[in-house]
């Protein structure tokens, strides 16, 4: 498998050989390349944490390529999840990776479901990121590591300081980006060892592409969208 910059939209590309990454015994190709980018990003993610055993941590979405990962490896690390997404489809998909509950977020009341919890994954930003900051209790974490609800979410440092909050914005994927190949084989080493598998919901052929990016602006797909050849 190779991480590549560009081009890869084809059924054959080159690139440089320290760009490639041996996909181990026991992982697929279609689960090593729906591990690549989000089994990585979740594992740097979910480092940077510090998640402890017995933390009650919040993923939201949970059912996203990056956010099913980080339920999984909440739940290894003995972790109570609650997983929020949107939907009666999702919800069962978050479920099923072991979370311990499941809320819907565009339903009203979804906060009050939740609570107070130790450690915030938000990949959604906006006022939803916001709405769950709020949630965090002192001395917790709250990691924001996309803006699929549209907007940044704006956090206020010194509320955070007050409340003793540790915020991890979205820097840390930037931060990241030069050891994405590392993170990646080590991710493929969890997914060998049985510890992380990816959600694929959706394949298309090459040639459908452009109906795999609308399905991804329109937020209706679970988990990772392959194109294949």
């Amino acid at each position: 498998m190779a991480d590549v910059e560009d081009g890869g939209y084809a059924e054959r590309v080159t690139t440089e050989v320290e760009n490639l990454i041996p996909v181990p015994d026991g992982v697929g190709t279609r689960e090593a390349l729906a591990l690549l980018h989000d089994g990585a990003g979740a594992l740097m993610v979910f480092d940077r944490a510090g998640v402890r055993p017995g933390a009650t941590v919040l993923v939201q979405p949970a059912a996203g390529g990056l956010g099913s990962g980080l339920v999984q490896l909440a739940g290894a690390a003995g972790a109570r999840v609650i997983g929020a997404a949107r939907g009666a489809r999702k919800l069962q998909v978050v479920e099923g990776l072991g979370a311990d509950l499941v809320v819907d977020y565009s339903a009203p009341g979804w906060i009050d479901q939740v609570g107070g919890v130790d450690v915030v994954f938000d990949g959604v930003g906006g006022d939803l990121g916001r709405a769950v900051f709020d949630l965090v209790r002192s001395g917790g974490t709250y990691s924001n590591y996309g803006f699929a609800g549209g907007g940044f979410t704006e956090i206020d440092r010194d509320e955070a300081a007050r409340r003793e909050v540790t915020v991890i914005g979205m820097e840390q994927l930037v931060e990241g980006r030069p050891h994405r190949r590392a993170w990646a084989r080590r991710v493929l080493e969890e997914a060998a060892a049985g510890r992380i598998h990816p959600v694929i919901g959706q394949t298309y052929p090459l040639e459908q592409a452009a109906e795999g990016h609308a399905a991804l602006e329109n937020r209706d797909t679970i988990g990772k969208t392959l194109l294949l050849t």
